[in-house]
């Protein structure tokens, strides 16, 4: 199945509910009781209108800017990505310690302090 650029770029459920809990405190109030509710909480339009007292599409208007907002964060900040390759970077060290291949696994960790500005300088 071919999909397209926007499909692929589409952010999922479990990306929008990891960038909830990066940077829900960047929503407003409002904005983040009703993601919570939406996203972590799994509750439907309806559900989230009989309990915040806005309109069904008062609650889908705010999970859509919601969900528009925590992308822009996760754009711009990156620290869902950023944890994401550290914990990669991290198992493969591991793996290849294990491996008693420690030459590669210094290269993986030279890769990883390099990602976080950390050059041969600051190092020694």
């Amino acid at each position: 199945m071919n999909f397209s650029q926007e499909q692929k770029d589409k952010a999922t459920h479990t990306d929008l509910c990891l960038w909830l809990d990066y940077y829900g405190d960047l929503l407003s109030e409002r904005q983040r009781q009703v993601m919570t509710l939406f996203y972590a909480d799994d509750l439907s339009l309806a559900e989230i209108a009989d309990l915040t007292g806005l309109t069904r599409q008062g609650v889908h208007e705010q999970v859509r800017r919601g969900a528009s907002r925590l992308e822009e964060f996760e754009r711009k900040l990156r620290q869902a990505e950023r944890e994401s390759e550290l914990s990669r970077k991290l198992l493969q060290m591991r793996s290849l310690l294990l491996r008693c291949e420690t030459e590669e696994a210094l290269c993986a960790l030279d890769d990883l302090l390099e990602q976080f500005g950390l050059g041969e300088r600051e190092r020694s």
